[in-house]
């Protein structure tokens, strides 16, 4: 891959990442004015736990994004941005325009899809 285009890569990643660290800071904030209020009846309680678990739950989807930012950010460091974890060769550079913080290929990623789809346990109500 072109360097001028990890160049652009890294940019995007570093310009997400602050993205997510500023959401994940207003979210953080948002949970604690919850608890901090006081709830004065039952369903207000409800609805602080339903927020709260809500607010837990983004907020864990965006550290794991910023940690997948920041292992990206650590192979372009090392010189191993753009290749697949599994097998080794190039990642599609159209695939990681779209994902930057990609670590397969389609197929590896294909393929490893279906072995944890195997490994999954049966949805509700089929066996």
């Amino acid at each position: 891959m072109r360097e001028n285009k990890i160049a652009e890569i890294k940019k995007h990643l570093l310009a997400r990442r602050e993205e997510l660290l500023t959401e994940f800071r207003d979210r953080s904030a948002a949970a604690a004015a919850l608890i901090d209020q006081g709830v004065p009846d039952v369903g207000d309680m409800s609805l602080t736990d339903i927020l709260q678990d809500t607010l837990h739950l983004l907020s864990e989807s965006t550290r794991e994004e910023i940690m997948r930012i920041d292992e990206a950010l650590d192979r372009i460091e090392n010189g191993e941005y753009g290749l697949c974890q599994s097998c080794g060769e190039p990642i599609a550079t159209e695939r990681l325009e779209i994902r930057p913080h990609a670590r397969y290929c389609v197929d590896c990623k294909e393929e490893l899809e279906r072995e944890q789809a195997k490994k999954a346990p049966p949805e509700k109500g089929k066996l």
